[in-house]
């Protein structure tokens, strides 16, 4: 019987996204770090938060992600 291919983790993937113990995905936003003077307060602000991951992009890269 030959061996099934294992598929390797992404480790760029796997550095950004984060897996809950519920298994759902968790990550942060993106562009919150320098030039922000144009945007406003509020903005600023949201990216501080993390951010669940949707469903469908799940279903997308859940090959390459690991729990």
């Amino acid at each position: 019987m030959a061996n099934k291919v294992k598929n390797k983790t992404h480790k760029g993937l796997s550095k950004v996204l984060k897996v809950r113990k519920s298994g759902s995905v968790k990550f942060q936003h993106a562009n919150k770090l320098h030039q922000t003077t144009n945007r406003s307060n509020a903005s600023r602000r949201e990216r501080h938060q993390e951010v669940g991951l949707a469903k469908s992009d799940y279903k997308r890269i859940k090959d390459i992600i690991k729990k």
